[in-house]
């Protein structure tokens, strides 16, 4: 278009601007005013820059919160409470009441904190997360009553103890791939795995040869871990503004952070 019919076209433009417009069409390349039809462009380059830049707003980018702290919260408590149970703190073995938690918070919570990790783009935490929600949710099933479980291998114990052991056995593998892929991480998460396999190894020993003391092993490792849990927990959420004792996590050699 030549400057003397952009002129023109300007001028157009003022001189409608002036009459008592009755009706206004547009669509996404022409708006009509009056009878007269423009093209959007022209149009509001014409009026100036604050009516473009309103007329094409800029996106804004929302920052996400980091659902990291919750899978490692769900994990903890979970973790914890079993593991005093294996362990035959005070005497309790029975995890019936504990049921709930496994299956929601442990469960649900930490499976929901990984697809939340797939929206921020954490492939790893992802896959950790996400995963040991499906085991919590998994090991709940197994101790509930309706899914006759455990009942049904009432008339042969020592299969039931073999097919926990293959359960446990898949567990301590994924595991220790996850410890394998934490060497460059912070402390906390490796520690956290390291005693999470040392775990899953020994209940998966105790289970296959009925040893009561191997299983308590895995107890005292379960909660070696969830203390590991605890501490990446704090210092996830743990900020200047929201606290006085601030701690920053103690990250291993050739940590990229």
């Amino acid at each position: 278009m030549s400057t003397s019919s952009s002129i023109q076209k300007t001028n157009t433009i003022e001189k409608d601007s002036a009459k008592n417009v009755e009706t206004v069409l547009f669509d996404q390349d022409y708006i009509t005013l009056g009878g007269r039809t423009y093209r959007r462009d022209d149009l509001l380059n014409a009026l100036g820059p604050q009516h473009a830049s309103a007329a094409y707003p800029q996106s804004t980018h929302r920052k996400l919160a980091n659902p990291i702290p919750l899978g490692f919260a769900s994990f903890s408590l979970s973790c914890l409470t079993l593991s005093l149970c294996n362990a035959n703190v005070r005497g309790v073995t029975n995890v019936k009441l504990l049921i709930s938690l496994f299956m929601f918070f442990g469960g649900a919570i930490e499976l929901f904190a990984g697809l939340l990790c797939f929206v921020t783009a954490d492939t790893y935490a992802m896959t950790v997360f996400s995963s040991f929600g499906g085991f919590w949710i998994a090991w709940g099933c197994i101790n509930t009553d309706q899914f006759h479980s455990i009942s049904a291998y009432s008339d042969d114990p020592q299969m039931l103890n073999n097919i926990v052991g293959f359960f446990l056995a898949g567990w301590t593998v994924f595991t220790f791939l996850m410890l394998m892929c934490s060497l460059k991480t912070s402390w906390g998460l490796f520690l956290l795995l390291t005693f999470l396999d040392l775990t899953f190894l020994m209940l998966c020993i105790g289970s296959f040869i009925d040893n009561n003391k191997a299983k308590m092993a895995g107890g005292y490792f379960g909660i070696l871990s969830s203390v590991c849990g605890w501490y990446c927990l704090y210092y996830c959420v743990v900020t200047p503004e929201n606290s006085y004792f601030n701690i920053k996590p103690a990250m291993m050699p050739n940590s990229p952070v």
